[in-house]
């Protein structure tokens, strides 16, 4: 007698993409997948419905759902079988389609919609249709709004200085408070005064910003490298230019990157009763940022290459005790280095806290304090009872702190594993690729500990000797390492493990910088400062991917193959 068939498990995914849509569409798909998986003789589990909401199915990036959820279950062997609506509630991207059912084929994993097992021919066929679809809706979409523009009429969002008609849409009128502002900024603009002079006249005048804050930004005036602001906007002058700029996303990391469009693709449209600056004005406006424009970049009018920011150690730590505010970055020199003040003070000024502080002296303060203050055990104990009191706020501090470092954690991984996989698909060795991966690899681990850590519970009131005593020995061996490189990205990282905020003190001019520690107690009970992180090959191994010899060319080359079933060495 032959043995029974398997019942196999299913995992159930369900994805909607856009945030007009309702909360529903995910409980509509899974009842629609539960009655498939019925007609399939499938097993389910309550903990195998994974989702996505309102998020596009262009890329895998902030899709917390399929790439820690569904996809670590499915590493873990915790399903045989995953039903989803359609494929393209998988990916609508070819590479990223071919790229999960490899990873589910790995796993031994099939993919089933309602009507039927997706083969690979049904895949090249979905991947194909998937990315069309995108491309026909883009193109539709633009259309209809080029139609609109060309009736002169706006297909965008409502610009500053500018009503909506109520019951017509796409038709402007003209806000005479905003207007006026309008004007005034062209004004002072043309008369000589910067953009970060002119929202100081505003702030002052308490004259609300576009977004309807009591402070304005100078980026909303000239608009940086991209030229939105308000001097670029010729709807000002009565034209409607479209089609100036359009986005492509950037698959590495998700981002949507805006470049220049062709100057063929542009329609401008005259809408003379919305003019608003006069074109004398416009043209002194202008000839005022062109020249700034050469003094800057040169008669070429081109930016110099940007070099990739690299954090400080105090990243994202520095307050100011004032008004609790962050401290940013404000000048900077080749001789003096970089200077950090209150953002509050310097840019909304909402804050008397005005001075600046000296970065390295201020890193090499909270450096020497952390050993002073932290290797102390008594400290240890005033804290834990401070945290007793303030348990409910840090909770709260904790959990959105946690939030946000999954999320980078979430885009790391898919990052990881694009690079492994560009590396092992490379017929040579590619340093650069691999150095990268190296680099995220140290940025991985810290925020892997950083979300366990923020995920303890808050309410230890009571600390062990020995973790204490642990606890010291790793604060000075990461005081060593500080002092001898303060810019080693695994330091910077272990530093942002253990303090919380590093609070600023105003004092007078000239006078010694004061600042306080505040540590994460949650760290003393069990951080791992320097956690143990995978090697180049264990990152490969994890993603199912070739090894690589010394010499940095590759040993094997597993490779799935569309054919067959399983992997095959080639």
């Amino acid at each position: 007698m032959s043995k029974p068939a398997k019942m196999l498990t299913a995992a159930l995914y369900a994805r909607f993409s856009s945030d007009l849509q309702k909360d529903r569409s995910i409980d509509d798909q899974f009842r629609d997948l539960e009655r498939a998986a019925t007609r399939f003789r499938f097993k389910l589990n309550k903990s195998l419905y994974f989702s996505d909401k309102a998020q596009s199915g262009t890329s895998l990036f902030d899709r917390p759902g399929l790439t820690r959820e569904l996809l670590g279950a499915s590493a873990k062997n915790r399903f045989d079988v995953v039903l989803v609506e359609a494929t393209d509630r998988l990916s609508r991207s070819q590479a990223d389609l071919f790229w999960l059912a490899d990873r589910f084929k790995f796993d031994n994993v099939k993919i089933f919609t309602p009507a039927v097992e997706v083969s690979e021919m049904q895949l090249t066929f979905d991947s194909h249709s998937n990315a069309d679809m995108v491309k026909k809706l883009a193109i539709r979409v633009k259309r209809g709004h080029d139609g609109i523009a060309r009736e002169g009429k706006i297909a965008g969002a409502l610009s500053y200085g500018y009503d909506a008609v109520p019951g017509k849409p796409g038709e402007r009128t003209l806000n005479k408070i905003e207007a006026t502002v309008v004007r005034r900024i062209f004004e002072e603009y043309a008369a000589g005064r910067t953009p970060r002079q002119i929202v100081d006249g505003l702030a002052k005048d308490k004259i609300p910003s576009p977004s309807g804050a009591p402070f304005w930004n100078h980026q909303v005036i000239v608009g940086g490298l991209n030229k939105r602001g308000l001097i670029h906007n010729r709807l000002y002058i009565g034209e409607y230019v479209k089609n100036r700029f359009y986005n492509v996303k950037n698959p590495s990391t998700g981002k949507r990157i805006t470049r220049k469009a062709e100057e063929s693709d542009l329609i401008v449209a005259p809408i003379p009763h919305l003019r608003i600056v006069e074109q004398p004005l416009w043209d002194a406006a202008h000839k005022i940022r062109t020249e700034r424009g050469v003094k800057k970049f040169g008669p070429a009018g081109c930016q110099r290459a940007a070099i990739p920011r690299k954090d400080h150690l105090l990243s994202g730590l520095v307050r100011c005790a004032a008004c609790g505010g962050a401290m940013t970055v404000t000048a900077s020199s080749r001789t003096t280095g970089h200077r950090v003040a209150c953002s509050s003070a310097t840019y909304r000024k909402t804050c008397n806290h005005t001075k600046s502080y000296d970065l390295m002296r201020l890193t090499n303060f909270a450096i020497d304090k952390m050993r002073d203050q932290l290797a102390d055990p008594e400290l240890f104990k005033e804290r834990a009872k401070a945290k007793a009191e303030e348990k409910a706020r840090l909770a709260r501090q904790d959990d959105e702190e946690r939030k946000t470092a999954q999320k980078q954690l979430d885009r790391l991984n898919v990052q990881i594993s694009r690079l492994a996989e560009a590396v092992a698909d490379s017929d040579k060795p590619v340093k650069e690729l691999v150095e990268s991966i190296k680099a995220k690899e140290i940025e991985r681990v810290a925020l892997q500990e950083r979300v366990r850590l923020l995920g303890a519970e808050t309410n230890v009131t009571a600390l062990h000797p020995t973790a204490i005593a642990a606890f010291g020995r790793s604060v000075k061996t990461l005081h060593a390492k500080l002092k001898e490189n303060p810019k080693d990205p695994e330091c910077r990282l272990a530093f942002a493990n253990v303090i919380d905020s590093v609070v600023v003190h105003p004092t007078p001019k000239g006078a010694d910088y004061e600042i306080s520690l505040y540590g994460r107690l949650s760290a003393i009970t069990g951080v791992d400062l320097f956690p143990a992180r995978r090697s180049f090959e264990e990152v490969l191994a994890a993603e199912g991917l070739p090894r690589i010899g010394s010499g940095g060319s590759i040993l094997s080359r597993p490779r799935l193959s569309r054919r067959s079933t399983g992997w095959s060495s080639h």
